[in-house]
């Protein structure tokens, strides 16, 4: 499998974030949270996710984008794993909820473990 992370991966839908915010289930490991919820529509990839640094704690948006960055290129380079794991289709937010930034030595094992409750629980 290709390790790049295409446009069609991203969750662009209203109505579908309007559903993971009302009844979508999450995981928790700081400072991450992970909001999930299956999709019947039919997708090219397993997941969809969106990305989500708040504008509160970041105000400035370089340090909102560094950080979606980092975690975007951990998700690349570890969706492989957690692709081949599922069997349905689930559309996923990630919120980033640090006051700090963290780097991304320190952030990828973090990022796993929110992935491997998510796995563990669907």
């Amino acid at each position: 499998m290709n390790l790049t992370f295409q446009k069609t991966e991203i969750l662009k839908s209203k109505t579908v974030f309007g559903e993971l915010m009302a009844d979508g289930e999450s995981a928790k490991k700081f400072p991450f949270v992970l909001i999930w919820k299956k999709v019947e529509t039919a997708q090219e990839f397993p997941l969809k996710i969106a990305f989500s640094v708040s504008k509160k704690r970041f105000p400035l948006a370089v340090d909102r984008n560094a950080i979606k960055r980092k975690i975007r290129e951990i998700y690349r380079l570890n969706k492989a794993d957690w692709y081949e794991k599922l069997d349905a289709n689930y559309a996923l937010l990630l919120i980033y909820t640090s006051k700090e930034k963290i780097k991304s030595s320190e952030m990828e094992p973090k990022l796993k473990q929110v992935f491997d409750r998510f796995i563990s629980h669907v």
